[in-house]
């Protein structure tokens, strides 16, 4: 893995250390490679940074979706 991506991981995993603030540090890599579905120990860094990307984005919803999604719910003429 070159510096670029190492760097690229360790920003991913600050932004959910910060989503998750409640996370300690090993409970958040863990947790991290369980979505990669490799064991901790054997995870390879392209693994946790593919994990890592697909939960922030995953969890990122547009803000007119999740009205949108809402029975009854009237579609925002905004978006």
């Amino acid at each position: 893995m070159s510096t670029h991506e190492r760097d690229e991981l360790f920003a991913a995993l600050s932004e959910l250390a910060h989503r998750y603030p409640h996370w300690r540090v090993g409970q958040l890599v863990a947790n991290v490679a369980g979505w990669a579905d490799a064991e901790i120990w054997d995870a390879e860094d392209g693994q946790l940074l593919s994990a890592v990307q697909a939960h922030l984005g995953a969890a990122t919803i547009p803000a007119g979706a999740a009205r949108e999604a809402e029975p009854g719910a009237t579609p925002d003429p905004a978006t």
